[in-house]
């Protein structure tokens, strides 16, 4: 499953204060991958961390994702569905 998190302003000085969320999976990152490119998310917007690979989503391709079945949830539960268990 796919899913995003709220859109906010993570880091001003990164984003010049653009609003963006993360697009993370639970499942295999060929998936993540995949569902990024069928959205035209470019693939330097990914962050490939080991305990936790995300792409970094602005509010036009939020959109699209939830449009294309992603998930809306809040950044606790992204962490927790994502993340935890892989950590």
């Amino acid at each position: 499953m796919l899913y995003v998190d709220p859109l906010r302003v993570h880091d001003p000085a990164r984003a010049c204060g653009m609003p963006t969320c993360h697009l993370a999976t639970d499942g295999e990152l060929a998936e993540l991958h995949a569902f990024a490119q069928r959205i035209g998310v470019p693939r330097m917007a990914f962050h490939a961390r080991a305990k936790h690979p995300h792409y970094d989503l602005r509010e036009h391709h939020r959109t699209l994702a939830v449009a294309a079945g992603a998930v809306e949830v809040s950044s606790k539960d992204l962490v927790r569905k994502c993340f935890r268990k892989k950590v």
